[in-house]
């Protein structure tokens, strides 16, 4: 009866014991795995960041007069405008969008050639610019409405399921923003035109995109969502100096400060500089790729290839300009005949003093800009 009474207290401590180290071995785990959980957090809580990268290259006006027609026929009456592009096969480099201004109208054949201030073109150059890989169009312009309502609906027919995207004219309201915009390599493009004026009055508003701060405000609204990249372009129509203008830099502030990724601007003139503004990159002119005028610098455009890098993480996008490459180019002529447009590397006795014109432009477009690089003569 004694052992028995002995052994109690001894069998209730031991099982005390075992209470204490199981109970703490729980008190522990519950610790280890809230600490676990504040250092390894769920998938759900992890940041989320998404990077794509894309490019553009970026091309002048192309404005066809009289003696291309005759200088491009071919012996069966179509034409071929191949050769007049030849000499820039290696300066236009495979982007997602190649893009450039197809100021004179493609109206064809039927609507007769171009004339003073009243141009048309045959489709065939648009073909040559396709084949060279230009796949977007701008289509406002000061001509676009030189050959009327037919001019534009001839245009449309024929652009339509070409691989192109456009925008700038329209044969109704309900269609001005269709067919521009394009996704490539994950990054959906969309593309607006306007031009400041035409030479030729509308009849109806929605046939050329004519400028306004209102009409750029509702259009960019419309499509924005729909796009992560937005490029505006505006032929401004009656500038011809290289400086920018008031005007020119108080459009491209506001376009900026509603969203526009890439402003392409068209003097027709000159070439102008190029500028960062806050998210937007601009080129307030790219010039006259290929054009009859017999001023020097109305003949000289330059080709533009850059890089887009677009993070996206968590809400917050923000989009780099990266490698912004210019090539200087030369729309030439032999007396009206022989046209074709010579990149600045190649030049020899088309333009004697081609070298004054480079160091001209290359200070219009790299002075205080050390992110933008013109390539040198003869590279």
């Amino acid at each position: 009866m004694k052992r028995k009474i002995k052994k109690i207290p001894v069998l209730f401590t031991f099982i005390i014991l075992i209470g204490l180290v199981f109970g703490c071995l729980y008190f522990f785990k519950e610790y280890f795995e809230k600490e676990i959980k504040v250092e390894k957090p769920t998938e759900l809580e992890k940041e989320e960041i998404k990077r794509y990268e894309g490019s553009i290259t970026v091309a002048g006006n192309v404005l066809v007069n009289s003696n291309m027609w005759s200088d491009t026929m071919n012996a069966n009456s179509t034409y071929d405008f191949d050769y007049v592009f030849d000499g820039i096969k290696n300066k236009v480099k495979t982007s997602n969008v190649n893009i450039y201004s197809q100021q004179s109208i493609l109206g064809g054949k039927t609507l007769g050639e171009s004339l003073n201030a009243n141009y048309n073109s045959p489709p065939d150059v648009f073909e040559s610019m396709n084949k060279l890989g230009f796949n977007a169009v701008s289509l406002a312009s000061y001509h676009s409405f030189d050959k009327g309502i037919t001019g534009i609906n001839n245009t449309i027919d024929y652009i339509t399921n070409k691989n192109s995207i456009y925008s700038g004219i329209s044969n109704s309201e309900e269609n001005r923003l269709i067919n521009n915009i394009s996704t490539k390599s994950d990054i959906r493009y969309g593309l607006l035109s306007y031009t400041i004026g035409t030479d030729t009055t509308l009849t109806s508003p929605y046939l050329v995109n004519v400028y306004s701060d209102d009409l750029a405000k509702r259009d960019i609204e419309a499509i924005k969502s729909s796009v992560d990249i937005l490029i505006v372009t505006i032929d401004w129509s009656n500038i011809t100096s290289y400086t920018i203008t008031e005007e020119q830099s108080r459009i491209a502030n506001y376009l900026s400060g509603l969203g526009v990724n890439v402003i392409i601007g068209n003097t027709g003139y000159s070439i102008q500089p190029i500028e960062l503004i806050d998210n937007t990159l601009v080129f307030y002119s790219v010039g006259n790729l290929l054009s009859g005028h017999t001023s020097i610098d109305s003949r000289i455009s330059m080709i533009s290839d850059f890089k887009i890098k677009i993070t996206d993480k968590e809400k917050e996008r923000t989009i780099e300009f990266t490698d912004i490459n210019v090539s200087l180019l030369f729309a030439y002529n032999q007396f009206k005949t022989n046209y074709k447009v010579i990149p600045f590397s190649k030049i020899t006795t088309e333009l004697p003093s081609y070298s004054t014109y480079y160091e001209k432009y290359n200070k219009v477009l790299t002075e205080n800009k050390d992110y933008i690089n013109v390539y040198k003569l003869g590279e």
